[in-house]
């Protein structure tokens, strides 16, 4: 990255100036009153070095010189006029060298301040290249224009360039030039490094409000589609629960994301006595697991007569997902009801076995099966039970059981042995609905480290 003390693009040029003068305010200030506090000091001192003038210095230090210093100070308050506070500084600067100037200028041959006062000038070099902030051309014009002041005053109204003059004098002016240029050049590469190095602050501050601005973009992009995605995929769940004349069914699900890896369905027949329930887990969070569960809703769909048979609906997930879900896979639980027979048919397959309650008793529904999309042939057992008036199952996914408190302790041991005892008699819809607020309770708060999807049935 190449920066030059101009920046090529006038409208990034314009708005470093802009920058620049605005963040250099506050030195600008502090310089005037530091050079205000200098030049009212060293007023002592001319009593000392400018015994016999010392009225006359005076004169130019508090009736002219501080005065003046005095308003760019104020000046710098003005808002309309700091796209020119380089130009009113520099001429301060210069002001304040020339001050110097004069009082050497009118200074007495006999008084020690004659040959000495140069040394103030120094001062001056100095504040240009540092507290007034002047950008590099700024600075060399200020400090050149000091520089020829004292040069035309020690060589027309001192005259002690000549080498014959009394006093060595010519000395004097040797090694005051010697110290002047050595301090300017000095001065100028302070000055000159600290604008480039300021451009180039600027510079990647800009990069930065422009990636920002590339970044919020992005952002503001992606939240949309977030939006979107989260939109589509909650048409993707059933509106409502099925309505049977002998069957109650509750669910709910809680992302922990804007997006749900977790997914659960309700499979029509034609045949009004049967309905199918589906619940899902994908793993992993986010995006990839919204995917495949949207992918589920398809093969949901598209699984034909396959959905009479619980393992032979997963088999036909499983030969449509397997090798597509990369690091992934996903657990289920597909139930089928005959509302006349009362039988219900199961497979799982690497999902938490569904929970049946019947007269006050919890039992896990347990059947054999791996989990989807680890390989293309897969072994799932279905099984049947006949359900009761009054049954109630419960479908859960693992954020359920698996969430831990503040003190690492999982959900899963409350849950079956204080939450759930406690609630079995209640209605499928308070089961459900409790199990997650018991839920969050034990966590602290609603921020889960995993979705959660429940499906509650009750045979009436």
């Amino acid at each position: 990255m190449k920066v030059f003390l101009k920046f090529k693009n006038r409208k990034l040029e314009n708005a470093f100036i802009t920058d620049y003068n605005r963040t250099s305010l506050n030195a600008m200030r502090l310089g005037c009153w530091f050079a205000i506090f200098l030049y009212a000091i060293f007023g002592i001192l001319d009593i000392l070095m400018m015994p016999v003038s010392h009225h006359l210095m005076w004169f130019i230090r508090f009736i002219i010189i501080i005065p003046l210093t005095f308003i760019v100070f104020l000046l710098t308050y003005v808002k309309s006029l700091r796209n020119y506070m380089q130009i009113i500084i520099s001429f301060n600067a210069v002001s304040l060298g020339l001050g110097i100037i004069s009082m050497i200028a009118v200074a007495n041959e006999n008084e020690p301040g004659f040959k000495f006062y140069y040394a103030g000038l120094m001062l001056v070099i100095m504040g240009i290249a540092s507290l007034f902030r002047l950008r590099f051309f700024y600075a060399l014009f200020s400090s050149s224009v000091i520089i020829l002041g004292y040069e035309l005053t020690a060589i027309f109204i001192q005259k002690i360039s000549g080498i014959n003059s009394i006093d060595n004098n010519f000395n004097i002016f040797i090694s005051n030039n010697f110290f002047f240029i050595s301090a300017n050049i000095i001065g100028l590469m302070a000055a000159y490094y600290l604008e480039y190095f300021m451009r180039v602050e600027f510079l990647q501050q800009e990069e930065i409000i422009d990636k920002h601005r590339e970044l919020n973009t992005i952002m503001e992009s992606t939240r949309m589609g977030l939006a979107l995605a989260k939109h589509i995929q909650s048409n993707l769940f059933p509106a409502s629960c099925p309505y049977l004349s002998n069957i109650k069914i509750h669910s709910l699900c809680k992302p922990m994301e804007d997006l749900a890896g977790d997914f659960y369905d309700f499979i029509r027949f034609v045949e009004s006595n049967f309905i199918g329930i589906f619940i899902s887990d994908v793993s992993g969070h986010g995006i990839p697991a919204a995917l495949i569960a949207s992918m589920l809703k398809t093969l949901n769909i598209t699984a034909g007569n396959n959905k009479f048979f619980p393992s032979e609906f997963l088999k036909y997930i499983n030969s449509n997902l397997a090798g597509l879900l990369g690091d992934n896979f996903l657990t289920a639980i597909y139930m089928l009801y005959n509302s006349e027979s009362r039988e219900m048919k199961f497979s799982r397959v690497g999902h938490p076995y569904p929970l049946l309650i019947r007269n006050g008793t919890i039992t896990e529904l347990k059947s054999r099966g791996v989990a989807i999309g680890l390989q293309h042939e897969i072994y799932i057992e279905e099984c049947s039970i006949i359900i009761e008036p009054g049954d109630k199952l419960l479908l859960y996914t693992d954020g359920l059981t698996e969430e831990i408190n503040s003190y690492n302790t999982p959900f899963e041991d409350t849950f079956f042995n204080k939450v759930l005892p406690s609630i079995i008699n209640l209605s499928i819809e308070e089961i459900v609905e409790l199990s997650y607020q018991k839920l969050v309770e034990y966590k602290g708060d609603e921020k889960l480290s995993d979705d959660v999807c429940i499906v509650g049935i009750e045979i009436l």
